[in-house]
C-alpha cells in the first residue's frame, strides 16, 4: 500500500508536534500550570487520532460509503 504525500506529511507533522509537546511538558513540567498540562494532552489526542486515520485509511472507506447512492433511497419501491 502506497501512501499518498499529503497523508504521508500530516502523519509526520502530527507526529512531530506531539514529540514537542511531550519534550516540552518533560523540561517545564512543574513550571507550567494544570490547564497547560491539560490542553497539552487534549491536543496530543487529536493529534493521535489523526494519525490513526491516516495511516489506516478510514477517511478513504467513509468518503466511499458516503458516495454510494442507494438504487431504491428512502424505501420507495415502485
Amino acid at each position: 500500500m502506497r501512501l499518498p504525500l499529503r497523508r504521508v506529511l500530516r502523519i509526520v507533522l502530527s507526529l512531530v508536534v506531539i514529540v514537542f509537546l511531550w519534550s516540552r511538558i518533560g523540561r517545564q513540567y512543574r513550571d507550567r500550570s494544570g490547564l497547560w498540562l491539560i490542553g497539552s494532552l487534549t491536543l496530543s489526542l487529536i493529534l493521535l487520532l489523526v494519525v490513526i486515520v491516516e495511516a489506516t485509511g478510514l477517511q478513504q472507506k467513509w468518503r466511499k460509503q458516503r458516495d454510494q447512492v442507494p438504487k431504491k433511497p428512502l424505501g420507495l419501491d415502485s
